[in-house]
């Protein structure tokens, strides 16, 4: 799944913070970290990992109906849940096939 999301702390990285890094040294530790980047050249990467996940995406449905359908702030249906996920899945292909990053906040 690291492929997919990174999601470690970036302080661990000395190639991650700092001046040469894409995050800054963390000033306040209880606020959470907001800013997702991607540089250009893991988005090909990136884009391999979505495609082959995209073709497992069936399984979940199951575990959507027991855990998230009907629940206030989620995808009301697995279809929609499908729909914003192959979304998401789109632009990063996109971004990888222009040769771009990508850069994301949390709504």
């Amino acid at each position: 799944m690291e492929d997919l999301i990174w999601d470690r702390n970036p302080d661990e990285s000395v190639m991650l913070t700092g001046a040469d890094g894409f995050f800054p040294p963390a000033a306040e530790r209880r606020k959470p970290r907001l800013l997702l980047v991607c540089p250009p050249v893991k988005m090909p990467g990136k884009a391999a990992v979505w495609k082959r996940a995209a073709l497992r995406l069936e399984e979940l449905r199951g575990p959507f109906a027991a855990e998230c359908e009907g629940w206030a702030g989620r995808p009301d249906n697995f279809g929609e849940f499908l729909t914003g996920i192959g979304e998401r899945g789109e632009v990063v292909a996109e971004a990888a096939r222009r040769g771009w990053g990508l850069v994301g906040l949390p709504g």
